[in-house]
């Protein structure tokens, strides 16, 4: 990689991203009743020698927040970088030092300016760029949306990479907290011989990525909890004078106090 190139990488703490994540996670712990992730292949079966690009749907806020937790807990060894607004990177300056880097995608000097970015941090090893290519919030069951053309652009330039389709959900079900749900498709590998074209590309991309979505919705829709493994598990949620009422109730019984309201949810280890 020649000097100039090199210049051209985002920052990336790894001290300064794992201690955001580890703030994030006790406000996911706060705000959610559980964190739950499935998958289509064992993330073990991706090349590690290939850098890494996670294609994400926009659904919430909480996106980039739900990304770097999975990256800690999924993919420790993997750097962490994402392309944001550039007017947004500079209302949050800290996010600089953490592998956000800016980016104008409304102008041709902008969208040249990603793929250069995007290309240098993918030239290293042990790299992963988080993205979300529907460039807007978007409904989680509205597949209509078309997907930006950077991201089959830089899959027609790159070699070497893997692009990894990720699902994300935020539903409600017997809890008062929602839920963060997620799925990893299947991996899109770019190697030297996958001489396709942008249009070629775009075309698999989109597939992969609305079909693991899909997915997604059908296993929280059937609301199968323990189809999911979880970074963060179900903990109980007593509801004031109600699970003062219930709890009582168990006690005249002689029965043990449960205060979830759902038998379907993995118990947390700390509940017992």
């Amino acid at each position: 990689m020649s000097r100039s190139n090199a210049s051209t990488i985002p920052v990336s703490q790894k001290w300064l991203v794992d201690g955001f994540c580890w703030y994030a996670r006790g406000m996911v712990r706060k705000q959610f009743s559980s964190f739950g992730w499935a998958t289509e292949v064992e993330l073990s079966e991706i090349d590690p020698s290939a850098s890494l690009v996670v294609c994400a749907n926009h659904a919430s806020w909480w996106d980039p927040i739900v990304a770097m937790l999975l990256r800690q807990a999924l993919m420790p060894d993997r750097t962490f970088y994402a392309p944001i607004d550039a007017e947004q990177l500079e209302n949050y300056a800290v996010l600089k030092k953490m592998g956000f880097y800016g980016v104008q995608l409304q102008s041709f000097a902008g969208a040249q300016q990603f793929l250069s970015t995007s290309k240098a941090i993918l030239s290293r090893p042990n790299t992963s760029i988080w993205i979300t290519p529907e460039g807007r919030f978007c409904d989680v069951r509205d597949l209509s949306q078309p997907l930006m053309p950077g991201l089959a652009h830089l899959a027609s330039k790159v070699e070497n990479t893997v692009f990894l389709p990720l699902a994300m959900e935020y539903p409600f079900w017997d809890d008062a907290r929602p839920h963060i749900f997620i799925r990893f498709g299947a991996p899109i590998t770019v190697d030297i011989g996958s001489l396709k074209s942008k249009a070629e590309w775009n075309e698999i991309i989109v597939q992969q990525f609305r079909w693991n979505q899909k997915q997604l919705a059908d296993l929280v829709i059937r609301r199968e909890a323990r189809e999911f493994g979880y970074l963060i598990a179900s903990r109980p949620q007593r509801l004031n004078w109600y699970d003062f009422a219930r709890s009582w109730a168990s006690w005249v019984r002689g029965r043990r106090f449960d205060p979830r309201h759902s038998a379907r949810m993995p118990r947390s280890r700390n509940d017992d």
